[in-house]
């Protein structure tokens, strides 16, 4: 434990050089840590593919789920200290010489801190636009893919940075946010894996979804069992945060169980779409947006003042039917027939 304190010391003092170096970049590091929030990413960016490829969308929503909540999972497990509430509770260091490390409104997050969610979804979410594009233009030479690969590595850097720098992170929560983000796209990404929930019945992967759910109320209960608060790091959050209007219920462990599962049972009744129509994006782009916009609004109004189990219902069906909405009914408005010509008849007669 001495040693693990030491480490978490010296990685304090790299905070506090981040935020030294990087202090006048301080707006460009508030666009990248806000632009990277897996909320925003699953609210915004990930819709938008909705409306230009139902495949690849589908293929980005198994990814994205599955790695956060393989994130939410590991923080309950690991249960590990964010810096900001750290610096101030450990005996590291003394009341003379205990250092000051800047926070504001993105800082004060009420969720364990290891791994990085930021970067572990983010590097899922990169991974699979990233193989696509490069899949794309391989065909034009080694540059172009080199070039995607750097700006991919470079685009983690900055993320990286970023929650450095609001002391959201130590980096070694970055660092294996990155590492388990690539280990889940490896294996989302495997054509197997989606091949094998596509076979599946619709009750065998709502079944499946229901283990998940029961493996994170287990762990849930499990911490109560043994004298742990489950949500002891909202009271950290809570007690250390300079202001208690930054922290959102919307960051807690337990409301991002509930997103999730929402978004999965919707994915579980559908399936994993394989194959799909080609979307007519004149028609698919202007409907996703106009879901978006709703789906924002819908959350926005979420009723807050009927209790916890209200609110947590509430989300949960609206997270389902948004995300049952871009898989369904966006294809079927929006899909393109594919037109046959003659001689493609022809030739498929004369076979």
């Amino acid at each position: 434990m001495k040693l693990y304190g030491y480490l978490l010391k010296q990685e304090i003092y790299q905070i506090i050089y981040v935020q030294d170096v990087f202090s006048q970049y301080e707006d460009f590091l508030a666009a990248v840590t806000k632009a990277f929030d897996p909320k925003v990413l699953f609210l915004t960016v990930i819709p938008i593919v909705a409306g230009l490829s139902t495949t690849l969308y589908s293929k980005l929503l198994l990814s994205v789920l599955l790695t956060e909540y393989a994130n939410t999972l590991v923080k309950w497990i690991l249960a590990e200290d964010r810096p900001f509430w750290w610096l101030n509770e450990t005996k590291e260091f003394s009341s003379l010489n205990r250092p000051k490390i800047y926070q504001n409104e993105l800082t004060c997050e009420p969720s364990p801190g290891n791994p990085s969610g930021h970067l572990m979804t983010s590097t899922t979410y990169l991974f699979v636009i990233f193989s696509v594009l490069e899949e794309y233009v391989g065909k034009y030479g080694r540059f172009p893919r080199i070039s995607l690969r750097i700006a991919y590595y470079s685009t983690l850097f900055f993320i990286s940075i970023s929650r450095m720098y609001f002391g959201c992170h130590f980096l070694h929560q970055c660092i294996f946010g990155i590492i388990l983000g690539i280990v889940m796209s490896k294996v989302c990404l495997s054509h197997r894996l989606e091949k094998y929930i596509a076979k599946q019945s619709g009750k065998r992967r709502i079944a499946f979804v229901g283990f998940i759910c029961l493996i994170a109320l287990g762990l849930y209960w499990t911490q109560k069992l043994l004298g742990i608060d489950p949500q002891w790091a909202v009271k950290m959050a809570f007690k250390w945060c300079e202001d208690p209007f930054y922290l959102k219920p919307t960051t807690t462990l337990v409301f991002s169980a509930i997103r999730l599962t929402g978004s999965l049972f919707a994915l579980a009744v559908v399936g994993p779409i394989l194959k799909a129509k080609p979307l007519n994006m004149k028609l698919s782009i202007p409907m996703v947006l106009a879901m978006m916009a709703f789906e924002w609004i819908a959350l926005d109004y979420t009723p807050r003042n009927y209790g916890v189990v209200v609110y947590f219902s509430s989300s949960f069906l609206l997270y389902f039917l948004f995300t049952y909405a871009y898989l369904r009914w966006v294809p079927a408005l929006a899909g393109q027939e594919i037109r046959v010509s003659r001689s493609d008849r022809n030739k498929s007669k004369s076979n």
